[in-house]
């Protein structure tokens, strides 16, 4: 009986940390998509005054945007592949605003393609790469996305010009999102880095490959 009564109180706690664990997973997932909606609309509705054209091209990008979100945002990994896709209108939106002064570029391991990350976590890392590094330099500058496969273990790299200085107003929510999310996946089978290298902000996420 007291073996029986072990084995439940196991059994039990395993659920209440698995609820746990989709819990929180949920409560960060909820952080990411309303703020990037939010800023997207933005953009958008002061575009609409100059490029009609370009503001309705802009709406259908946010609409395949919220699609995403809306199709991904209860799984716990997706293909890279489809992430890429999501960043690259996430930067489409965010030259509404910056124009000239966002320079985007990607250097995609093809065999990364298929690998599996949680959603919306590169996304995260441009984000905080042009809005804390790109919107501080008036003269702009560069974001660069890199992905490979080493030692079985997936490497995103996200690099920004500028200098590693956390903003007066930000909170960082979105690195101690990115922080729990691979904790609470991976444990200490993942790493996030962000270093200042050569004048250039560089976000570092370390994922092992199923």
């Amino acid at each position: 009986a007291l073996y029986r009564d072990v084995k439940e109180a196991k059994i039990k706690n395993a659920e209440l940390l698995t609820n746990l664990k989709e819990s929180q997973l949920n409560t960060l997932k909820g952080q990411i998509n309303p703020h990037f909606m939010f800023n997207s609309l933005n953009n958008i509705r002061g575009l609409m005054l100059e490029d009609v054209d370009r503001a309705r091209n802009m709406l259908t990008i946010l609409s395949e945007t919220l699609r995403y979100t809306l199709t991904k945002s209860d799984s716990n990994a997706i293909a890279l592949e489809d992430e890429l896709e999501m960043v690259e209108n996430y930067v489409e939106i965010s030259k509404i605003q910056f124009e000239d002064r966002l320079l985007f570029e990607t250097n995609i391991d093809n065999a990364s393609l298929n690998t599996k990350i949680p959603p919306m976590i590169i996304q995260m890392l441009v984000e905080n790469a042009i809005k804390h590094g790109i919107s501080n330099l008036k003269e702009g500058g560069k974001v660069n996305l890199s992905t490979n496969i080493k030692d079985n273990h997936l490497l995103i790299v996200v690099a920004n010009t500028g200098i590693l200085r956390p903003s007066e107003n930000s909170t960082q929510l979105g690195l101690k999102n990115i922080k729990q999310r691979l904790e609470l996946l991976y444990g200490e089978a993942a790493t996030f880095s962000l270093k200042e290298i050569e004048n250039q902000v560089v976000a570092t996420i370390k994922i092992p490959l199923a």
